[in-house]
């Protein structure tokens, strides 16, 4: 009988990729070890016979194994303390950008890196930036942020993280907690789900549960229904707030951008600019920083189209000479 935690383990240390994942993963084992010595400790003096030299000895070596693996877990812990200020550095920095945070969730195998992977491609068709996109149990363990490009200059992080499974462990939650951060910190989440497998609805569950348990609460919610291919359902598919879709067959795609567009990007305002000539450097900005649509040159200026982020219409109010 093969215990259903190592097992988990053992594919979890196979699919690590990078030196996070790694020392959350030996962490995790050595955690679930340790209480396990207790009962070994007693299988041992049972089968001494209550020999008291042999006893002792046995009690020994397991309380001089029980202060390595301590030892261990509190080293571990301490490099994976350094990693995670460095990830959370990065993450602040996002928020200083103001670039929104799209995190996909799901399931594990319901496709979310092969969506992500969609993605770039679609809007980096030259990127080699992919990610790893295997049919098989949990093969991303780590947090992978890639930015996504619009065509009209908007953008978002889109992150892919550790796919959820039936009866997860407690202590596997809490060693991949800080990789799962990267969802807490999400302004929207994108909840992929392998329909065309006939549990899929219990497997919705079990990611909703173990986001509660990682506290991710009141997060605005799009569910890609992947895999819909492999169904009689015609497709691409739109409901609110939910796309029925396939990655590999890119149908839907274009449907959950435009949702990802309605869901993250609200505080845009469309309005027309007249914009001095001596202020030029504005319409760069502009171009830059927002969706120019049409431009005139007119006596006084610049008259310009576009859409805009609330907080630079407020900045250059004095030239809004419309808005929507």
């Amino acid at each position: 009988v093969i215990d259903r935690t190592i097992l988990i383990l053992d594919i979890f240390a196979h699919r690590a990729q990078t030196k996070e994942a790694q020392l959350q993963v030996e962490v995790a084992k050595l955690q679930y070890m340790l209480p396990r010595l207790v009962g070994l400790r007693e299988s041992l003096g049972r089968q001494s016979g209550g020999v008291g030299t042999n006893k002792g000895a046995g009690e020994k070596q397991l309380e001089l194994d029980r202060r390595r693996i301590e030892e261990n877990i509190s080293v571990l812990n301490k490099e994976l303390e350094l990693l995670v200020a460095h990830r959370q550095t990065q993450r602040k920095q996002r928020k200083k950008n103001a670039i929104p945070v799209v995190s996909l969730v799901g399931y594990t195998n319901a496709g979310k890196s092969s969506i992500m992977n969609a993605l770039i491609e679609m809007f980096h068709p030259n990127a080699e930036k992919q990610v790893l996109e295997k049919d098989m149990l949990f093969a991303t363990l780590e947090t992978s942020v890639r930015n996504i490009p619009l065509p009209d200059k908007k953008e978002f992080l889109l992150t892919d993280t550790v796919g959820f499974v039936s009866r997860l462990p407690h202590h596997l939650v809490r060693a991949f907690r800080s990789t799962l951060e990267e969802v807490v910190e999400a302004d929207l989440l994108i909840h992929v789900v392998d329909f065309s497998n006939p549990d899929h609805e219990q497997q919705m569950d079990i990611t909703e549960q173990t986001l509660n348990e990682i506290g991710i609460k009141g997060i605005p919610t799009i569910f890609a229904y992947n895999k819909a291919d492999l169904t009689d359902l015609e497709i691409p598919r739109v409901n609110r707030n939910s796309v029925y879709m396939s990655a590999k067959t890119k149908a839907g795609l274009e449907e959950l951008i435009e949702q990802i567009r309605e869901q993250i990007f609200t505080d845009y305002i469309r309005c027309e600019m007249l914009i001095p000539f001596d202020q030029g450097q504005l319409v760069s900005f502009f171009n830059e920083n927002g969706h120019i649509t049409d431009t005139e040159y007119e006596e006084s200026g610049y008259r310009i189209k576009l859409e805009c982020k609330k907080a630079d219409y407020e900045k250059y109010i004095r030239y809004v000479i419309k808005s929507e």
